[in-house]
């Protein structure tokens, strides 16, 4: 993996990824805190996770068409600076008659991302040697997880030290900084321009972007392994967010134990993921993607399986660290898998509609999760869910293992 960071165009593609994370996770850390302090509504500050969410259904896979079309670096850049522009907006969204600003800005800063994620994504391997790009992707998985152990610590505690103003603040900074970054990259101009047969040139603008998008959704149809990837991490993921939906439930209820408890719990999941990053690219060497994602998939259902059957902090603490290791090994390669089987002139698409189509599963395992606890319990859902984690690695054992190579390329 150092090899891959003393790659200069990689090297500043991922620190400035690390920064706007980091920021991201800052204001995902204390927005639920101060809406809720503001309005007194739990409705209230889920609905802004309902609204940054929503733009990955409505807008994902039509980015991805026009990130085919664009200049990915310029993109990234746009985008960046627009989302610093509009975070700000948030310094006017601090009393209860302000709070709708809250979830516009949510919206547009969401959209924004839609453009920037399968930019970034694409434009990935012409910036990296063809044996480095399943390090890369590691190491943007290490990012998520530095984030997630980074950000929210500083986020609650700047909005109880010193107000929500410097978390704002904090946050554009680290937009700015990361398309700072960016704009050094030496990076193609254009893309790959699609095939004749992909698109065609007669008819508007819009017709052709149209045409663009029908295209990369024919790509993941017609390709076997594309379709394959789209099922597997399909099923994992609705299950994934079953149990995202009622975990703090399970915590609180089964366990009987807190938020701080469940912070170590989170921490916990965070540095399994570190581990699974710096695994990811060794294991990609030895074994098949097919055979990484299948039992990467599988053995995380069955640790939360066996974690749910026994709910103490003794166990289910340890089994929440292992839990990231595999689950991130199985969700790199499959990004790695992606990019390897999918041409420079329909990445940007493909990228965009595998965002949609994970966001919009997400969206329906969480409100199913919501809904059926009452009914259900959440020892019994979180059990399934983990059963549906396990079935996914079986179908991907039957689908990806057989057609798909080395995680990493050795030519």
């Amino acid at each position: 993996m150092l090899q891959t960071l003393k790659q200069r165009n990689f090297a500043l593609l991922w620190t400035g990824g690390l920064i706007s994370l980091i920021g991201n996770w800052i204001l995902i850390a204390a927005m639920p805190f101060h809406i809720y302090a503001i309005t007194g509504s739990a409705l209230a500050t889920s609905a802004w996770l309902m609204a940054y969410m929503a733009p990955g259904v409505i807008f994902g896979t039509v980015a991805g068409v026009f990130v085919d079309r664009w200049d990915r670096k310029r993109t990234m850049l746009v985008a960046s600076f627009m989302q610093a522009a509009i975070i700000l907006v948030l310094l006017f969204a601090q009393t209860p008659e302000t709070v709708w600003l809250i979830y516009v800005v949510a919206i547009i800063e969401s959209t924004l991302s839609q453009f920037f994620s399968p930019a970034e994504n694409a434009l990935l391997p012409s910036l990296v040697d063809k044996e480095h790009l399943l390090a890369a992707n590691s190491l943007n998985s290490m990012n998520d997880n530095l984030a997630r152990l980074i950000g929210p610590a500083i986020g609650g505690t700047l909005l109880g030290l010193v107000g929500l103003t410097s978390v704002i603040l904090l946050d554009a900074a680290s937009y700015i900084l990361a398309g700072t970054l960016i704009l050094f990259v030496n990076a193609p101009r254009q893309v790959t321009a699609p095939t004749p047969s992909a698109t065609s040139t007669i008819g508007g603008g819009w017709s052709k972007v149209w045409r663009d998008w029908v295209a990369g959704l024919k790509l993941v149809r017609h390709r076997r392994i594309l379709a394959s990837l789209f099922t597997v991490v399909g099923i994992a993921l609705f299950g994934d967010a079953i149990i995202s939906a009622i975990l703090v439930v399970f915590v609180q209820d089964t366990m009987g134990l807190s938020s701080v408890e469940f912070g170590w719990m989170m921490t916990a999941r965070g540095i399994g993921g570190l581990i699974g990053g710096m695994l990811a690219a060794q294991l990609g060497r030895k074994f098949t993607a097919g055979q990484l994602i299948s039992v990467g998939l599988a053995s995380s259902g069955i640790i939360i399986f066996v974690a749910i059957g026994f709910p103490t902090l003794a166990v289910v603490l340890p089994a929440m660290l292992l839990v990231g290791i595999p689950g991130i090994i199985a969700f790199v390669t499959i990004q790695t898998l992606l990019q390897q089987e999918t041409e420079d002139a329909y990445r940007g698409r493909i990228f965009g509609a595998f965002g949609t189509t994970t966001t919009l599963l997400m969206l329906i395992g969480s409100g199913m999760g919501g809904a059926l606890t009452d009914q259900l319990g959440d020892t019994a859902l979180m059990s399934g869910a983990a059963i549906i984690y396990v079935i996914a690695g079986l179908m991907a054992a039957a689908l990806l293992i057989k057609p798909t190579r080395k995680a990493v390329a050795t030519d």
